[in-house]
């Protein structure tokens, strides 16, 4: 229980250092707010950024987050390379590969914002300066992500649960005046109650879903079978959990974010209008961004659950999984099984995503909703880590005794 308050009381300073940084707007003459569309905004809700006003946390941690998808890909491709180099030297080249990532962001936000940039009458001054603010930014993000996962509880989603939690009642306030109070029509008043519904339906599924789990027996031959509790590999109904959505639309956001800056060198770009490829405004673009969630659906259920390693383990430990024998079999069977739960989850991810993005094609009162059912399933799965991880702190050096104690 001590450890927990400890850890709570630096996630807490951590929150509030964060916070402070989000309401720093950039120096200077500035004092325009960039309206972004939903889109953008369903951007900052999930990167905990806020792209609505040029902030020094603005990014938040999208160039984290587009990091540790390049970075898993990359140490995928040579896996026997990466575990010979020591922690310090993986720490500074991701660190390395999110500051890049960060400078082009950073670069692109400044180029598509420059007309709300006012520090000096020179443009080129001024975007030099919002993406070194911006860069700075991101940079400070990735420490203190690292700072919550060292001393802290929640790890990166801490930052995005408080992100949505703080947006949250603006963004449902803001819509019960639009349907309710301001001018209230028929097709308002039906957007609110469909809006509501869809929100209770789409809680009650995402807690059922990650509740639910398939569990493979696992015989243990060290151990005696009356004294021994059952055990089981457990693999998730939905294993890849909400990282696909919380990756995807950091991933779809690149565009949005690097085609202006592409625009200023590219000249048979100038007039084309690229960016409705990720604007998801558009069947093509909602198909894109679909198949984009299933592709890392199955890559995130294979880092979350590594049949590899559990087959190696269960083989070097003598338990082994009845009716499968030992080594490439295990590993095959439990890649199976994983196949088939991440192949449901995605299912469910693309009816409780794919469904609300297309109805808000033909219904435009739905439109700035559309992204909130992905953030719910954001805040759920976030809630329960949490939760689970303030559980095992709790819990952590509370053991029942073996023995009586009677001595």
């Amino acid at each position: 229980m001590r450890e927990l308050i400890k850890r709570s009381f630096y996630s807490i300073i951590i929150i509030f250092i964060y916070e402070i940084g989000t309401h720093i707007i950039l120096p200077g003459y500035l004092v325009q707010a960039y309206q972004s569309p939903d889109f953008m905004e369903s951007i900052s809700l999930v990167t905990g950024g806020n792209l609505s006003r040029l902030s020094f946390f603005a990014l938040g941690l999208g160039p984290y987050m587009s990091g540790m998808i390049f970075w898993r890909v990359i140490q995928s491709l040579n896996k026997d390379r990466f575990s010979k180099i020591n922690d310090d030297t993986i720490y500074y080249m991701k660190a390395t590969l999110i500051l890049l990532i960060a400078m082009i962001q950073s670069l692109g936000l400044s180029v598509s914002m420059k007309n709300n940039i006012t520090f000096f009458s020179n443009t080129e001054l001024n975007i030099t300066l919002a993406t070194f603010v911006f860069t700075t930014g991101a940079m400070f993000t990735m420490w203190l992500v690292d700072l919550n996962m060292e001393v802290g509880i929640g790890g990166p989603s801490l930052l995005i649960l408080i992100g949505i939690l703080s947006r949250l009642p603006k963004i449902t306030w803001s819509f019960i005046q639009e349907t309710l109070i301001n001018h209230p029509t028929m097709n308002s008043v039906i957007s609110f109650v469909v809006v509501s519904i869809g929100i209770v339906l789409t809680i009650s599924v995402i807690s059922f879903v990650l509740g639910s789990e398939f569990r493979i027996p696992v015989t243990r031959i060290m151990i005696r079978n009356e004294l021994a509790v059952p055990t089981y590999i457990p693999i998730k109904l939905l294993p890849a959990n909400a990282m696909p959505y919380m990756f995807g639309l950091t991933f779809m956001a690149l565009p949005q974010l690097v085609i202006p800056l592409l625009k200023n060198w590219t000249p048979f770009l100038q007039g084309e209008d690229v960016t409705n490829l990720t604007s998801l405004k558009t069947v093509s673009s909602i198909c894109l961004y679909l198949i984009i969630l299933i592709i890392l659906g199955y890559g995130f259920a294979f880092v979350n659950v590594n049949p590899s390693e559990i087959s190696e383990d269960l083989l070097n430990n003598g338990d082994y999984i009845v009716d499968v024998l030992p080594g490439d079999d295990t590993r095959e069977y439990i890649t199976h099984k994983l196949m088939d739960m991440a192949t449901v989850g995605n299912v469910v991810t693309m009816l409780l995503l794919g469904i609300p993005l297309f109805m808000s094609l033909r219904w435009e009162e739905l439109s700035s909703f559309s992204y909130l059912f992905g953030s719910l399933l954001i805040l759920n799965t976030t809630i329960v880590s949490i939760t689970d991880q303030c559980r095992a702190l709790i819990e952590k050096n509370h053991y029942p005794s073996i023995l009586a104690n009677k001595f």
